[in-house]
């Protein structure tokens, strides 16, 4: 019996992420209050390490859309679980400036992993340094929530034409004249 390689099994998820309490180990204050992000993830769970882009990313910081640290193009990747330290798959998502997850000081830029295999709202790990601090700033009450991703569905009028075309399709297979054949 051979070893057969795992099967490619391609998810898409959306979540949200919400968080207001952000410190850092200098006690400087904040520049963000509060934060809320709606992202899709579409990736391969046989794989692991850094997919590219997410499907969708967008974030209100303090009000502003996609403004500060979370403005960047971000990047995103899946770990799965792998030895004590890290029982759960996880997803990171994080800005794109300093690499997927490196946070260097004084740059606007983030990341953030939480479970990947959560079935609701779950904490996550979030940190993000804005351009005028020389510390990063973590979240202490970040959380993640799947939201349903909806699949397309087609419009009434799409479904009647359907419908017509083959009931046409249908009725010309029916009407047509059958040939004789004759052999000499």
């Amino acid at each position: 019996m051979g070893v057969a390689p795992a099967n490619a099994v391609i998810v898409t998820r959306a979540y949200s992420l919400t968080a207001s309490n952000f410190q850092n180990f200098n006690g400087t204050p904040s520049p963000i209050t509060a934060l809320s992000a709606a992202f899709q993830l579409t990736y391969d769970d046989s794989m692991s390490g850094f997919v590219g882009a997410p499907t969708s990313f967008s974030s209100i910081t303090n009000g502003v859309p996609n403004a500060g640290p979370f403005a960047a193009a971000p990047i995103f990747g899946y770990f799965p679980a792998a030895g004590p330290m890290a029982t759960f798959p996880r997803l990171g998502v994080g800005g794109a400036l300093n690499g997927g997850n490196t946070l260097l000081n004084r740059t606007d830029d983030f990341y953030f992993t939480f479970d990947a295999s959560a079935a609701g709202p779950t904490r996550a790990m979030l940190s993000f340094t804005a351009a005028g601090n020389a510390t990063p700033f973590i979240a202490t009450d970040a959380i993640v929530t799947p939201v349903a991703v909806v699949a397309a569905v087609p419009e009434p009028a799409t479904w009647a034409m359907f419908i017509v075309g083959f009931g046409l399709l249908g009725g010309v297979m029916r009407r047509r004249q059958r040939a004789n054949v004759r052999f000499a």
